[in-house]
């Protein structure tokens, strides 16, 4: 495809989000380290978020629910759990700062007079403290600014041990190698096109099949399927499946019970149709995750073009705020 074609596709410069994604982490640290917030004690923590906004709730479970001395969960709903009290950490995310599920929920967080922390690029009122985040970006071009700041904010609060290392560690990975995932990237997107794709990732990192699963739905319009392993071994792989794309996500930490789930459930697919396993780099956990979730946007962006479909427009969604109001 030549850069006319390119360029009439993807009209708004998708691409130029994705190939600065490492300066934004680096600008998501510039602005954790601003945050001004002292040591507290709390018995839980709710993130409440929608799509691009709310997967950053399942990072933060992912990266630090094993480190975390209290329970995390993450909530996509109008509705907050009963224990949230005044005892909770409620970290309201809504990149527009107008997302109603995120606004509802924190309306209820604050009648039960939990400790609200929100991020958004707008305003998000009644916040006991407010992170404000750059303007301009999709929210699901915009994870680096939600999630950064955050790990600082636990950091400052307490929560969890400081990840700066952790953090660097993959920015001066994704710079080292960005040439290489784009490629991987590319090869990917022309394994999947005209294909139904599956990802299934290993439990400890579920989010990054779900985010495959994501961004493949809203940047390249297309169908994808996600699950993880080794919940999948006990339903969907009686599935008789042909022509479909299975991608495998894991680890280099993988445990060998799981590496042998993953290479009998490949033999079971590789059948009818195509499979592909990859394994994250990086020595941290931070690293791997996001290492992963750099290719994968890359392939939805790829997959876009030879669908022939602007990645950056989400109309149907846009649609149904419209409708909502």
């Amino acid at each position: 495809m030549n850069s006319n074609e390119i360029k009439r596709i993807d009209s708004e410069n998708y691409f130029s989000l994705l190939e600065n994604f490492p300066e934004q982490i680096s600008e998501g640290i510039w602005i954790g380290k601003k945050i001004k917030l002292k040591k507290r004690k709390f018995e839980n923590i709710v993130v409440q978020g929608m799509g691009g906004s709310g997967i950053t709730g399942k990072i933060l479970e992912t990266l630090f629910k094993n480190e975390l001395k209290i329970p995390i969960q993450t909530v996509k709903d109008y509705e907050i759990p009963e224990f949230v009290s005044n005892k909770t950490l409620f970290i309201a995310v809504s990149y527009s700062g107008k997302t109603e599920e995120t606004l509802s929920g924190l309306r209820q967080a604050k009648k039960k007079k939990a400790f609200i922390l929100g991020i958004s690029s707008g305003k998000i009122n009644n916040c006991n403290y407010f992170i404000q985040i750059p303007k301009n970006y999709p929210p699901r071009g915009a994870t680096a600014f939600l999630v950064t700041p955050l790990i600082f904010a636990l950091q400052k609060l307490g929560l969890i041990k400081t990840k700066e290392k952790d953090v660097l560690e993959f920015i001066k990975l994704a710079e080292k190698i960005k040439k290489d995932i784009k490629k991987k990237a590319e090869n990917l997107a022309e394994k999947m096109h005209n294909k139904t794709v599956f990802v299934y990732s290993t439990k400890k990192i579920e989010i990054a099949s779900f985010r495959w699963m994501t961004q493949i739905n809203e940047n390249s319009k297309d169908f994808c399927h996600a699950n993880v392993i080794p919940e999948m071994n006990h339903n969907e792989i009686n599935m008789d499946y042909k022509k479909g794309l299975f991608v495998f996500l894991k680890t280099q930490n993988t445990s060998k019970q799981i590496k042998k789930r993953i290479s009998f459930t490949k033999k079971v697919f590789s059948k009818n149709n195509t499979t592909i396993e990859i394994t994250a780099k990086g020595k941290s956990l931070f690293a791997q995750l996001f290492y992963l979730i750099y290719l994968g946007d890359f392939t939805s962006y790829y997959l876009a073009l030879m669908n022939k479909v602007n990645p950056y427009p989400v109309p149907v969604i846009e649609g149904l705020k419209k409708a909502l109001k």
